[in-house]
């Protein structure tokens, strides 16, 4: 399978559902796309959580969003994509939309296939990007 392949396999499996977790606030949707054995480092809490964890504060922060009916967006753009079979690296910026509020940040994944489908194995962000301008969002296209 050519790089190309695999990571249009990547955006089929994980990244394009994430977007779509987070604009229907769906939880089960949002953990599905990371194995059970997931690390998870960074965030607003600067920690390293596992899946339980991760699924402990999903679920509330989605159900916060949607009760208050605000849209939530996020997109990504990468800087650096490697596959090889079943193992992947993506490094990149997210950006964050909440009822107009727009929040940058940088990510590192590490994924897996696993029975034909890809999922997260670590999934590292920071806020280092926060200092990105919708300039610098829109260069990264």
């Amino acid at each position: 399978m050519t790089d190309k392949e695999l990571l249009a396999e990547l955006d089929r499996d994980i990244y394009e559902p994430f977007r779509a977790a987070y604009r229907s606030y769906d939880t089960e949707a949002y953990l599905a796309l990371h194995t059970p054995d997931l690390i998870r480092v960074g965030g607003p809490g600067r920690t390293v959580q596992g899946y339980a964890e991760v699924a402990a504060e999903v679920g509330p922060w989605f159900a916060d969003a949607a009760a208050t009916g605000l849209p939530l967006a996020i997109d990504f753009r990468f800087t650096e994509r490697l596959a090889d079979g079943d193992r992947a690296s993506d490094r990149g910026v997210y950006r964050i939309e909440v009822d107009g509020a727009v929040l940058h940040g940088r990510f590192h994944t590490f994924s897996r296939k696993d029975g034909g489908r890809w999922r997260m194995v670590v999934d590292y962000d920071s806020d280092d990007g926060a200092t990105l301008t919708d300039a610098d969002w829109a260069a990264l296209a």
